[in-house]
């Protein structure tokens, strides 16, 4: 059983404070005008942090494209001639919102602390591009990185696959795919990053979309609003959406899972990290007792709490001891 303390007190009075400044928004009147709010407001939840404090400096990004319609940004951090590791990663937001740009505070933090490079994808997004398009996106991505890392100082014999919340949902299906195939870039695979993951259909009913349906960040109907837009008509037993319901797990690399107490998304995430466990993956979980979703990543949060550094932080320590050497 994981530890619980209470909801933090300051970043409840945050939340509060968000949720007077959005309820003078106008009620959607359709899923297109919810979706523009929904981007809106994370894009606005950026651009309203003046500053987000130990900001590198040192990191370099570059815009690239991986294929028509497909674009990334490479993060580079500073210091040593030597290759380093590549990280593919995949942003969270429903599969429906979020951007490269909404987690650029954090690809910054994280490259520079980790030492590690991270290749930030633009994946398409629904409704638009309902599933399978933000993994195929995903699946190019790595294909992509694999074969081109070495343009940008990369080590292409030391990947790994990441995302937050819906990213984590990407990466994890990713690695499954990658892995069960055996294939020359599935032994490239050094770790999995897999920060407060969907890894479940809301049709499981886990505990945890109850006891934190509303007031921690992510609301319950939300997560399944996400759901409704990205796999309509899609199986909840379709391993490619919802890879808890794996019955056989391929041969993984050391897997990082991240969970929050005060999360819809807990319980999925704890038990992913159980599942990959019994399958003999060498995993590490690290449990917020005292937090909510996606807390070191979101842009209202990153940065902003000292929760969210310390998990940034062991988060980057994580990464340097799994990717060590060659």
């Amino acid at each position: 059983m994981t530890e619980r303390k209470p909801f933090d007190a300051a970043v409840r009075r945050f939340l509060d404070e968000q949720a007077i400044a959005t309820g003078a928004l106008p009620p959607a009147t359709s899923n297109e005008e919810r979706v523009r709010m929904a981007r809106g407001f994370m894009m606005r939840a950026l651009e309203s942090r003046e500053s987000i404090a130990g900001l590198p400096n040192g990191v370099e990004t570059r815009d690239v494209e991986i294929a028509a319609g497909l674009g990334a940004r490479v993060y580079l951090p500073p210091g040593g001639n030597a290759a380093r590791p590549v990280m593919v990663y995949t942003h969270g937001g429903g599969w429906v919102v979020g951007a490269v740009a909404t987690v650029d505070p954090f690809c910054r933090l994280l490259s520079e602390a980790a030492g590690v490079i991270i290749v930030s994808v633009e994946y398409r997004l629904a409704p638009e591009h309902p599933y399978p398009a933000a993994l195929e996106d995903t699946l190019a991505a790595f294909d992509w990185v694999a074969e081109h890392a070495h343009e940008f100082g990369g080590d292409a014999s030391r990947l790994v696959l990441g995302g937050d919340s819906a990213g984590a949902n990407l990466a994890a299906v990713t690695a499954n795919r990658l892995c069960a195939d055996g294939s020359a870039k599935a032994h490239a695979l050094r770790a999995l990053l897999l920060l407060y993951p969907v890894t479940d259909h809301p049709s499981a009913e886990h505990p945890s979309y109850a006891e934190n349906a509303s007031g921690y960040g992510l609301e319950g109907s939300l997560m399944r609003w996400f759901w409704e837009l990205y796999a309509p008509g899609v199986s909840a037993e379709d391993l490619n959406v919802a890879p808890l319901r794996l019955r056989e797990v391929p041969k993984l690399p050391p897997t990082l899972v991240t969970t929050a107490h005060y999360d819809v998304l807990r319980d999925e995430g704890i038990a992913y990290a159980e599942k990959l466990k019994e399958a003999g993956v060498a995993v590490t979980h690290l449990h917020a007792p005292d937090m909510g979703h996606n807390f070191p990543v979101t842009p209202s949060q990153v940065a902003r709490f000292p929760q969210g550094v310390e998990m940034l932080g062991a988060i980057a320590e994580w990464l340097k001891a799994s990717l060590a050497g060659r």
